[in-house]
């Protein structure tokens, strides 16, 4: 134990080392753009919706949020090419689905 008025001989790490480097949390462009890319890739190909309603809710929350990541202008222009494919994919479902249904007076 040092007394109040002595100086600490070896110092601690911290005095060795300086501050500790900011931590970053910000992804990495490069990652973020291939995600979305493969998210946006799978919904461009897809005939039919690709995800159940519980993965397309997800990524229709998710999707938006991780183009915050990417320069401004190409944030805008995916989440613009994300909304228009979702949109082609939940209307042919709704046409998929549409022939299927029987109304009760033509099922009797």
């Amino acid at each position: 134990m040092t007394h109040p008025t002595q100086a600490d001989l070896f110092g601690t790490e911290a005095d060795h080392l300086g501050p500790p480097p900011p931590k970053s949390y910000a992804p990495s462009l490069e990652k973020v753009r291939a995600e979305v890319n493969k998210v946006l890739e799978k919904a461009r190909i897809a005939k039919d919706m690709p995800w159940t309603a519980k993965e397309v809710a997800f990524w229709k929350t998710v999707f938006p949020q991780m183009c915050n990541w990417l320069p401004e202008e190409e944030a805008a222009q995916t989440r613009a090419a994300f909304a228009e494919e979702i949109s082609r994919l939940e209307a042919a479902s709704d046409v998929a689905v549409a022939p299927r249904r029987k109304s009760r007076s033509a099922a009797e």
